[in-house]
């Protein structure tokens, strides 16, 4: 798998003082408005910590002392196992690494060329897709499979994902019941409960609703997400001028109060339980109202994983996407300026890939780009070494002037380290590339998904195994209809 190791070219945005600001502002945010919050059990949870609770506004006061006192039990670093070990990896700073959007209800057909509504099928191909592409470290639920009926979807998500891909899977619940569903589901992959706090191999999203609100449902799956060892990322989503104040630096403070706040709740509900900074703020088009990823986007980005590191915080970071309907220049550039100013700041997992509409549809053909750009970034980010060898001093005097390097051993052993070698980019000369057939990157990059999915093949699931979570899927789907005859 392609993992990259921190290198010397690390971008940062904000100084120190700028992050004492931001953190100070958040800090006044937590005790005053507070924080808005639907679950009982959280409230419950935060006024025995020593919150300020005001049960019939559902509002929660969160004083400094509690935000340290959490902060000192949050875990540091994050062990994210696979169903196959040779996938694990830490979330400790180190390394960058990537999945894709989530939770689209279109798919872009790579057959069609049509936008329609994702079926449960499209989800397990793209989940074959991101297993193959050696960027994809974490299998984020991309689609929303609307073949299946809306109790069931994210349960049924779980299982593709976890059926189609032998990496880690991040997904999400929407209360207490699924999320104890889904650590049962892949509890039975790994061999039992205690097993899989020691191997996790699921995270989970907690989105809250920007600005400083966090719904029933969600947040009682993070609360025993938290109970039961489950990574949880806690994926703000403010939009700059909406949900956000119209500055960058209001925007991070919603951002950041929310991440903060859930923090505390998971690190009071148990002490030491894994938790992921995290933020996939936008922005509004003020002359259209929707939804974009635009240069500002990059800045927040960029200031969000300065924050994380600040608190000393694993994080989940997006990155990718864009506004653009289809796979053209609009989709790279936009992504582009993006992902590279993200990379460069180092989260360690980033989101984002194969997204276009904003996050609204994905695309097979845009997630193999996207791979490219990534390692094209990489490239740049790695940066060179300076010293004896690579200055090659005594080469250059030996080839002198008017030779040619191409016969050297130098060049034979360092053209590989040096230099980026494209999959799907063509760089031949014209005459060869129109007898090859003329093809545009789109039409490249679909006939690679087509070779990946007829070849490409995950191991699956055991039978037994495979059995008895379609076992709990039904016994789930029983109680669900059962809750709503009652």
């Amino acid at each position: 798998m392609m993992v990259k190791k921190m290198s010397r070219s690390k971008f940062s945005l904000l100084s120190k003082d700028e992050i004492d600001d931001i953190h100070n502002a958040t800090l006044e945010v937590l005790e005053n408005p507070g924080l808005k919050i639907h679950s009982e059990r959280a409230l419950n949870i935060l006024e025995k910590a020593g919150a300020k609770i005001d049960y019939e506004k559902k509002l929660a006061s969160i004083p400094e002392y509690l935000v340290k006192e959490a902060l000192k039990k949050a875990p540091k670093r994050v062990k994210y196992c696979a169903r196959n070990p040779k996938y694990d990896f830490w979330l400790d700073k180190t390394s960058t690494h990537f999945t894709t959007d989530g939770q689209a209800i279109f798919i872009r057909d790579f057959e069609t060329g049509e936008r329609r509504p994702s079926t449960n099928d499209d989800l397990a191909r793209w989940t074959i897709l991101a297993d193959y592409l050696s960027t994809v470290h974490v299998i984020w639920v991309s689609l929303t499979p609307t073949d299946v009926p809306e109790p069931m979807q994210r349960l049924t998500e779980f299982f593709t994902c976890l059926d189609n891909s032998e990496k880690h899977v991040e997904h999400g619940a929407l209360g207490s019941k699924q999320a104890q569903y889904a650590m049962e589901m892949a509890a039975t992959i790994v061999g039992g409960k205690e097993e899989l706090r020691k191997r996790p191999i699921i995270s989970a999203i907690q989105c809250p609703i920007a600005p400083l609100k966090y719904e029933k449902e969600s947040m009682d799956a993070a609360i025993e997400f938290a109970k039961g060892g489950i990574p949880v990322v806690i994926l703000s989503m403010p939009l700059t001028g909406l949900s956000g104040p119209a500055t960058i630096a209001g925007s991070l403070v919603i951002n950041n109060a929310e991440v903060l706040g859930n923090v505390v709740i998971s690190q009071f509900t148990n002490p030491g339980a894994p938790v992921i900074y995290g933020g996939c703020p936008g922005c509004i088009d003020f002359k259209t109202g929707s939804y974009v990823k635009g240069p500002e986007t990059a800045l927040l980005n960029a200031a969000l994983t300065q924050l994380a590191r600040y608190y000393d915080l694993p994080c989940e970071i997006s990155g990718g996407s864009s506004s653009s309907k289809v796979p053209d220049a609009q989709a790279a550039y936009e992504r582009t300026m993006i992902l590279t100013i993200t990379i460069l700041s180092r989260p360690d997992i980033l989101c984002g890939l194969g997204a276009l509409e904003s996050a609204k549809t994905m695309c097979p053909e845009m997630l193999l780009i996207d791979s490219e750009i990534i390692e094209a970034i990489l490239r740049i980010a790695d940066g060179f070494e300076v010293n004896d060898y690579t200055l090659a001093v005594d080469i250059i005097r030996k080839v002198g002037p008017g030779g040619h390097f191409l016969a050297e051993k130098h060049t034979v052993d360092n053209i590989l380290k040096e230099h980026w070698i494209p999959k799907i980019s063509d760089r031949q000369p014209y005459d060869a590339w129109e007898k090859a057939g003329a093809k545009d990157i789109i039409r490249v990059a679909r006939e690679k998904v087509k070779e990946i999915l007829a070849t490409h093949k995950p191991e699956p699931l055991p039978e037994d195994v495979r059995k008895e979570i379609l076992d709990l899927l039904k016994k789930y789907q029983n109680e669900v209809l059962k809750g709503k005859n009652n």
